[in-house]
């Protein structure tokens, strides 16, 4: 009977750390939404619609039109909290233009739908959350998104990527909080699901 519970105990102990970081990335209060983050987040622009405040941000109006033309806007600004990482104009710009040209046209907004929803996780995760996560996985989190597949962050040193190698997007700048929704830059697309 002690050698069952031996073995129970390491499924059990992992559950229960998926259990507690679940819960705690998911924890966040209504009015612990606009706190400073230790810093860390922008103040609110004066809009709480995420696309006012991506709107606002010059280093996003690529991201910006790209919801925009995926008509993903009023589902982001609605009732829902998520966490998006965005890519910055750079990351947009090193696709060729045609490449970019084709996302955007009508014709192509399921693909473009599907290339945001892969940069969406439900929820409301600050910077504050998403650092006591990676501590608690040894610098790695997984985060469901709402396209076909979760993304894993991981800390290298003070750098936080989306997947690992070289290529992965890396976190850059301060997270901004914009209602009920949190938006990260990132310096690269998130590459789609193999």
């Amino acid at each position: 009977m002690g050698h069952s519970n031996r073995l129970r105990r390491p499924a059990i102990q992992k559950l229960s750390m998926v259990v507690a970081l679940a819960a705690m990335l998911g924890a966040c209060q209504d009015n612990d939404r606009q706190a400073s983050d230790k810093g860390t987040v922008e103040a609110s622009p004066d809009s709480n619609l995420l696309t006012s405040a991506i709107g606002d941000a010059a280093d996003l109006s690529i991201s910006t039109r790209l919801i925009g033309a995926a008509q993903l806007g009023s589902a982001l600004d609605g009732e829902g909290s998520y966490t998006v990482f965005l890519p910055v104009d750079d990351a947009w710009e090193s696709l060729e233009e045609a490449e970019l040209q084709a996302i955007e046209s009508a014709d192509n907004r399921p693909q473009l739908i599907s290339v945001l929803r892969q940069h969406i996780a439900p929820g409301y995760v600050l910077a504050a959350d998403l650092e006591k996560g990676l501590v608690a996985g040894n610098g790695v989190v997984t985060l469901t998104t709402m396209g076909a597949a979760p993304i894993t962050l991981h800390r290298d040193g003070q750098t936080v990527t989306l997947g690992q190698g070289k290529d992965a997007p890396r976190i850059v700048g301060a997270p901004m909080v914009a209602g009920n929704d949190v938006v990260y830059r990132i310096d690269r697309l998130i590459p789609p699901p193999e």
